[in-house]
């Protein structure tokens, strides 16, 4: 049975690459919900219980925008690391080059 040469290095950078993607969206997305959520919070006046004054609205509008921005990279960078496990799983298989048998 003829088996093609992996090139082990390529194979290697690809699944930790995936990986690493994967885990930086992950703690982005804990970065934004958790931690800048505990500061919202702790803020005086930004809180549920806060007066909202002009300068508090403007800085929870600014934060708001901040976390958005970490969700939309934290969630593209997950999927970008899933996509690179599928594809590196589906060259491993022979299948994506059309494996000769």
């Amino acid at each position: 049975m003829w088996l093609p040469k992996v090139n082990r290095k390529a194979f290697t950078a690809l699944l930790v690459g995936s990986i690493m993607a994967v885990m930086v969206g992950a703690i982005l997305l804990v970065i934004a919900y958790v931690v800048i959520g505990a500061i919202i919070t702790a803020a005086p006046g930004t809180g549920p219980l806060g007066a909202g004054t002009a300068l508090n609205t403007s800085l929870t509008s600014n934060i708001n925008n901040i976390i958005q921005a970490l969700n939309v990279i934290g969630i593209s960078l997950i999927v970008v690391g899933v996509a690179g496990i599928i594809y590196m799983l589906i060259g491993l298989g022979g299948v994506g080059a059309g494996g000769r048998r």
